[in-house]
């Protein structure tokens, strides 16, 4: 912060990286090894520890200095796969996407350029996986992409954040979508498995087969904390509520 040379500020900052890495293990612990972006999990590849506010530059501001003063404020860290975060293009995409130094703001969003600037007034257009308002935006679809939640659908904002995102944190890349698409697949066949099995309602439940209660078991397993993909397949159990045994059973649970 007392460092008026950016170029020696950079150098400060990037010498001490180890500041924020150290904070991996303790990141993935809170999200049982899922990047904050995706939910997907690498165990072949360390996750980067992102600085939502680019720590250098901001590539949609050629000017900005980055938001060097948040370098070392651990709530501007967010744990992140690779894919999310890095530059790359998709296969078949017009853009290049990964978050990298991407920073867009909403329309209406007052750009920080210093520490003494209200970061409150910024209204980031990247989705926050850390903001409780951010994550009911998203929905997914039985073709593994994601889009704008239903009830958010006309939203100028709701429907900016999703557009930013999309690309910006490679939301739809392939394999993530390929992984989805398994899954929705998954929750399909535990369904289709679970109407032959059913009773015929509620009350017959302590006398279904042990077939059955292992259906359920599986479905709700999808949908813990813990699974990857796991608010992909709360969405797509949720496709299915109007049978009575996935509304009143496994949607409780």
């Amino acid at each position: 912060m007392a460092e008026p040379e950016p170029q020696r500020r950079s150098e400060i900052i990037r010498d001490n990286a180890h500041c924020w890495t150290a904070l991996r293990d303790a990141f993935e612990r809170a999200s049982n090894d899922k990047c904050w972006y995706t939910e997907c999990k690498t165990p072949g590849a360390d996750n980067d520890v992102d600085h939502f506010r680019p720590k250098g530059a901001v590539r949609d501001e050629r000017d900005h200095p980055g938001y060097y003063w948040e370098a070392f404020n651990w709530r501007n860290l967010r744990l992140s796969c690779q894919r999310a975060n890095r530059p790359r293009r998709a296969p078949g995409a017009d853009a290049a996407g990964g978050k990298s130094s991407w920073f867009p703001l909403l329309e209406g969003g007052l750009r920080a350029w210093g520490p003494g600037d209200d970061l409150g007034l910024e209204l980031p257009a990247l989705l926050d996986p850390t903001n409780p308002a951010d994550p009911p935006l998203l929905t997914f679809l039985p073709n593994g992409e994601i889009d704008i939640a239903p009830d958010r659908r006309g939203e100028a904002a709701a429907e900016a954040k999703i557009k930013a995102s999309r690309l910006a944190l490679h939301l739809n890349w392939p394999k993530f979508v390929d992984a989805r698409i398994e899954l929705y697949n998954e929750v399909e066949r535990l369904v289709e498995r679970g109407n032959r099995e059913a009773p015929a309602d509620y009350e017959g439940i302590p006398h279904a087969s042990h077939a059955f209660r292992d259906i359920i078991v599986d479905l709700a397993n999808l949908k813990k904390p813990s699974a990857e993909y796991a608010s992909a397949a709360k969405v797509y159990i949720e496709s299915f509520r109007d049978i009575w045994w996935v509304r009143d059973v496994v949607l409780k649970l």
